[in-house]
């Protein structure tokens, strides 16, 4: 079989160089095909007429041969024009470990052929060699990595595992997106789209079926993702921007708490699209045909999903976004606000409390202080209404003063009131002599939060030490639920599921990763490259994108461990996680035997350029002299700071976060092997799809290998 398919591969990189083919005008997003078993695969394309309408009927052919003379399979399928053209369909009946050809026509008219490949039974020693990409965003830039793979790969890999992001839903967000006349994203209908910016740099999310519709549409009449489609099934599970940026369940993140953003029908339009135009194997009849129900969506979508791939692979995909809560520090946190008092910190830590009271942050009780002092309430709830309007214009001024007096009750840090006072430009009350006996706790801007509308202190750039203490209180209060991730069924599965998998390498796939993404500035060797304005307060560890598994510090514990505590990761032989959304290359060794790998994204702007672009916003990081300079070392100082005692016991053995590219892991009874091919972010808007040889000298490779327990480097 392998000698066949590098004959049949010559032809198929001869085609990809050739350039750019003519669209076919029956079947224009061509063909695909996913999840594969021993026995089945979803097969997919989109039928339309010249005019823009859509046949009744289309016919598939099977065969095992590339000239499709050695039929195997027939099938006459229903083309349900509510589901605009899209014909989705599983075939069983196929032969273990074997390469089928299959191809859908109407009307004499055909499509491109696509080539699959079924999975090995659980049985069966084989080596496995699969690709792992993510984050494909089309606006602006070029699918050149999945170029590369075509040319280097086309005849040995077996199945693609895409992590999500496969689509991004909006037009030209300027945090990470630069669309171009070539590749932008337009929508029919706009009045069912959501607008963002204002001006000329007004753009739109998706929220209408149509939208999405459009942006699957415009993804896939990319010749080269065409190409992918073509020759390889593809194993799909969603991250964030296939629905909304950052999103917990149905709730989307664009305007940090200033609105409520709720959208159960927009979520289940996405997830709509998405069974739609993606190979996987939901949404489908009795029949193996496309049905998408009420059962198939939000709430009750059920995307996690495992694919055994014979003796040596047992992958499990999960689903981190239908199930997750709300962020740990919401966007509209008061900045002033008091998290945790003095009574549940000093529970805490204990006997250590003593020694380490100083270092929070001092509090009044505004609703015993206030009622005394009814000027001094006035004026800080007047102060804090303020606030409210200026960072969020459109405002009510009684919504706005109703949302002060709130904010100014309970518990409010002193820290907070003196700020307030003087950019009002009146005296702060409590100076520091006053300050000394008050009670002493953790305020939302102890953790970084400087806005009220804001995902700095919230998602991003909060400061570590603090936050860790108020994610165990929300964590022990809660039961778990705070930080919980996967829901109640989706955590029984995953643990059973691996736990019983005799597979040699179990595969973990997570849309985002639980690498630290935590940068301590008290480190010697990090704080020597600091300039001397670099200011006191920031001089503390932070972590840099609490999105992630690092927002969740108690539900990583769970997975991996800790000093004191078992992880659920460590009951189970080879275990690798995969993991893609960071727009970086990782490669962690999380102890215990327990290895991550994230490769770099497909072609979405880099992490480094996404930090840098953050952080140079951030009203007082961005004031810093030269912290641009600094942050273009950001995977450098994410390095050093996971081999100190602030972040361990977790290690970055390789960190690059200014690449694009993929993932090729080899699997075998004795061995995990790593390639990683990058190459620079700079490259990323430029098209080589009529020169893709030209990319051989711009892509570098990286190699490591997991072999009796353990992970090193490959020198090559």
């Amino acid at each position: 079989m392998r000698a066949f398919l590098r004959s049949a591969g010559v032809i198929v990189v001869l085609c990809a160089v050739a350039g750019v083919a003519a669209a076919n005008d029956y079947f224009p997003q061509s063909v695909a095909s996913g999840d594969p078993t021993a026995t089945s695969v979803v097969l997919w394309t989109r039928a339309v007429t010249p005019d823009g309408g859509i046949p009744t009927r289309v016919d598939l052919s099977v065969a095992t041969d590339a000239a499709m003379t050695d039929v195997v399979a027939t099938r006459a399928i229903d083309v349900d024009a509510q589901y605009d053209g899209v014909v989705k369909v599983k075939v069983d009946d196929l032969m273990p470990y074997s390469d089928y050809y299959y191809q859908f026509s109407y009307g004499g008219n055909s499509s491109p052929i696509g080539r699959t490949r079924t999975a090995p039974t659980p049985d069966m020693d084989v080596d496995v060699r699969f690709a792992v990409v993510y984050c494909q965003d089309y606006v602006g830039r070029y699918y050149n990595a999945y170029l590369k793979m075509l040319l280097d790969h086309d005849e040995d890999i077996d199945f693609i595992v895409h992590l999500g992001d496969y689509i991004y839903e909006t037009t030209g967000d300027p945090q990470f997106q630069d669309p171009s006349d070539e590749r932008k994203i337009e929508f029919e209908d706009t009045e069912g789209a959501i607008p963002l910016g204002s001006g000329d740099d007004m753009y739109y999310a998706a929220a209408s079926l149509s939208n999405y519709r459009d942006i699957y549409r415009t993804y896939r009449s990319d010749e080269v993702l065409q190409q992918v489609h073509e020759r390889w099934p593809m194993v799909v599970i969603w991250d964030d921007h296939e629905y909304s940026d950052d999103n917990w369940g149905a709730t989307a993140t664009y305007f940090d708490g200033r609105t409520d953003e709720y959208d159960v029908e927009r979520k289940q339009n996405a997830e709509r699209a998405f069974y739609e135009w993606v190979p996987i194997d939901v949404g489908l009849d009795q029949d193996g045909e496309l049905d998408i129900s009420a059962a198939d969506l939000y709430p009750n979508a059920m995307i996690y999903r495992d694919l055994i791939y014979g003796s040596n692979l047992h992958l499990v995909l999960t689903d981190l976004r239908n199930f997750r809560q709300d962020h740990l520090i919401r966007e509209d946190a008061f900045p002033g606000v008091v998290a945790v008092d003095e009574q549940t910190l000093a529970g805490i830590i204990g006997e250590g409390w003593p020694a380490v009271r100083e270092s929070f942050d001092p509090y009044v009780d505004m609703d015993v202080l206030g009622g005394g002092l009814p000027i001094f309430q006035q004026t800080l709830n007047l102060i804090a209404a303020n606030l409210y309007m200026m960072e969020n214009p459109e405002l009510d001024f009684f919504e706005a003063v109703r949302l002060g007096e709130e904010a100014m009750s309970g518990n409010v840090s002193t820290t907070f009131i003196n700020l307030a006072f003087a950019e009002a430009g009146l005296i702060p009350p409590f100076p520091p002599e006053t300050q000394a006996g008050l009670p002493r706790g953790i305020s939302y801007l102890l953790m970084g939060k400087q806005a009220v509308y804001s995902d700095l202190g919230s998602r991003y750039f909060v400061v570590k030490d603090t936050f860790d203490l108020y994610a165990v209180v929300g964590y022990l209060a809660s039961g778990g639920d705070s930080q919980e991730v996967y829901g109640s069924q989706q955590n029984a599965w995953l643990q059973g599921t691996l736990l019983l998998s005799p597979a040699t390498w179990k595969v973990l796939g997570h849309s985002f990763m639980m690498t630290p993404m935590v940068i301590d500035f008290t480190n010697p060797l990090i704080a020597a490259l600091l300039p001397p304005e670099f200011p006191d307060f920031l001089r503390t560890t932070m972590v840099i994108n609490a999105e992630d598994f690092n927002g969740l510090p108690h539900k990583r514990m769970e997975l991996l461990g800790s000093s004191t505590t078992s992880g659920l990761l460590e009951f189970v032989d080879n275990a690798v996680v995969i993991s893609g959304d960071i727009h970086a290359t990782f490669v962690t060794d999380h102890q215990n035997g327990i290895y991550e790998i994230t490769p770099p994204a497909n072609s979405s702007a880099t992490n480094g350029d996404i930090v840098i672009r953050t952080a140079t916003s951030h009203p007082i990081i961005g004031q810093i002299p030269g912290i641009e300079q600094i942050l273009e070392n950001f995977a450098l100082l994410l390095q050093i700071s996971s081999m100190g005692p602030a972040v361990s016991p977790s290690d970055i053995l390789y960190a690059n976060t200014f690449s694009h590219g993929y993932g090729i892991f080899d699997v075998s009874s004795d061995a995990f092997d790593i390639l990683i091919q990058q190459i620079s972010s700079d490259e990323i808007g430029t098209s080589y799809y009529d020169d893709p040889e030209a990319l051989n000298d711009l892509f570098t490779p990286l190699m490591f290998e997991i072999r009796d327990g353990l992970l090193s480097p490959v020198v090559q």
